[in-house]
């Protein structure tokens, strides 16, 4: 995901309320700054939260999905990847998922590059 970032496509996350939760973590807060890593823990970009928005699985529409920049970047494919995903991660944090659940919709923008 981190390439999709550097290269621009990926301008949006989302993530369950739960998992935050879950975490002790608070929601985002637009303005707040994250650092993301390679894959050898190496700071290589920091993000800035610029919108965000608590939304069902239904809520979500093509521009949010497009803006994540995954797969082919359709509501459609965006559903399906992120269904499968949930339904994998949701019973390793104790729960069972379903479409009900909050999610946390984040766009972001670099605010800095190690490049």
């Amino acid at each position: 995901m981190l390439g999709l970032v550097l290269d621009g496509a990926k301008r949006a996350t989302a993530s369950l309320v739960a998992e935050f939760a879950i975490e002790g973590q608070p929601l985002p807060r637009i303005g707040g700054h994250w650092i993301a890593c390679d894959s050898t823990g190496r700071p290589r970009v920091i993000l800035r939260s610029i919108e965000l928005r608590i939304a069902r699985f239904g809520d979500v529409d093509a521009a949010f999905a497009y803006d994540e920049g995954e797969d082919d970047r359709t509501l459609e494919s965006w559903r399906e990847n992120h269904r499968r995903y949930w339904q994998r991660v949701a019973p390793t944090l104790g729960f069972e998922w379903t479409e009900q659940h909050e999610i946390v919709l984040e766009r972001f923008e670099v605010a800095w590059t190690a490049e």
